[in-house]
Parts: structure tokens; C-alpha cells; sequence
């Protein structure tokens, strides 16, 4: 506890260890299912990177932000390399916008290979997974769909990543 102005201020996160992003982890690590395990670190991650930048910008813009702010080149290069097998999959095929108007993700998928910066590089590849929580939070991605399940398989680990580190 701590008192400011008169009042009892309780901080959960320092006292208590209850810090969002923390749990959402932990909780994404208890799940068998590669899509309920995906959402949970994606709800970690987004606690994370929900507090950079004004409340109005853009959540890609949020998101490079916070990568660019708290991800080193040489964990960025780390992702890379523990992540291999999983990125190739990521950016193996785009990831279409499932809204209908004609985008996928291969813009993203170009920028990382042409990208000599480890940084630059996970940044796209955040873009692309951006894309893959966009369609299952919308309802456009199936559980029961091999894809699907293997695109939330294969970038829950590099989120989880991030989470270990700055949760």
C-alpha cells in the first residue's frame, strides 16, 4: 500500500504480483487448444502495448511502437532464431483480410524478407499475426480449420516471447 493524498492507494500489480499481461500468459500456457492459447497471450500483449502511444492511434501503430520501444535488436534477432521453423509458416502464405475488401498480408510478408533489421522484421511479422487475431476475434477464423489452428500454433510462441520478457 502506499499513501498519497490522504488516501490508501492498493497496487495490485507491484504488491500482489497481479499484473494482466502476467496472467494472461500463465494463462495461455495452461492451454492444450493452439487457439485458446493464442487469444490468451494475445490479451497479454495487448495489455502491454494498449499503453504506449495516445488512446486514439491506430493498434498496428501501437503495436510497433511498443515493439520499438521494448524489444532489442538482439532479442529481436533471438525471436527470429528460436522462432524459425514457426515464422516460415507465418509468412508461407498472406493472411487474408477476412473483412472482404481485398487486402491480405502480403505487404508484410515482403517488408520482412527484404528487411535487413531484426527489428523491422519482427515488426512485420507482428503485422502479419495482427492479422490472424483480427480474424479470429471477428469470427473469421475457424477451430476446427488445419490452417487456422496452425497459424495460432505457430505465433503463440512469439508472443509468449514478448510476454516473458515485459509482462
Amino acid at each position: 500500500m502506499k499513501f498519497r493524498g490522504g488516501f490508501v492507494v492498493v497496487l495490485l500489480s507491484e504488491e500482489l504480483g497481479c499484473d494482466k499481461a502476467h496472467e494472461w500468459l500463465e494463462r495461455g500456457k495452461q492451454m492444450a487448444d493452439p487457439v485458446d492459447a493464442f487469444s490468451n497471450f494475445w490479451r497479454g500483449f495487448n495489455n502491454l502495448f494498449s499503453s504506449v502511444g495516445p488512446s486514439h492511434s491506430q493498434e498496428r501503430d501501437q503495436i510497433r511502437s511498443y515493439l520499438d520501444s521494448n524489444v532489442t535488436p538482439e532479442q529481436a534477432q533471438e525471436i527470429l532464431d528460436i522462432n524459425s521453423s514457426n515464422i516460415d509458416y507465418l509468412l508461407s502464405q498472406s493472411v487474408i483480410d477476412m473483412r472482404g475488401n481485398g487486402k491480405d498480408t502480403s505487404q508484410h510478408i515482403e517488408a520482412f524478407n527484404t528487411a535487413a533489421c531484426p527489428k523491422v522484421k519482427v515488426s512485420e511479422l507482428f503485422m502479419v499475426i495482427y492479422q490472424v487475431r483480427c480474424n479470429l476475434e471477428h469470427g473469421q477464423k475457424s477451430p476446427s480449420r488445419a490452417r487456422d489452428v496452425r497459424l495460432c500454433e505457430c505465433a503463440g510462441p512469439v508472443i509468449s516471447y514478448i510476454l516473458e520478457r515485459n509482462a
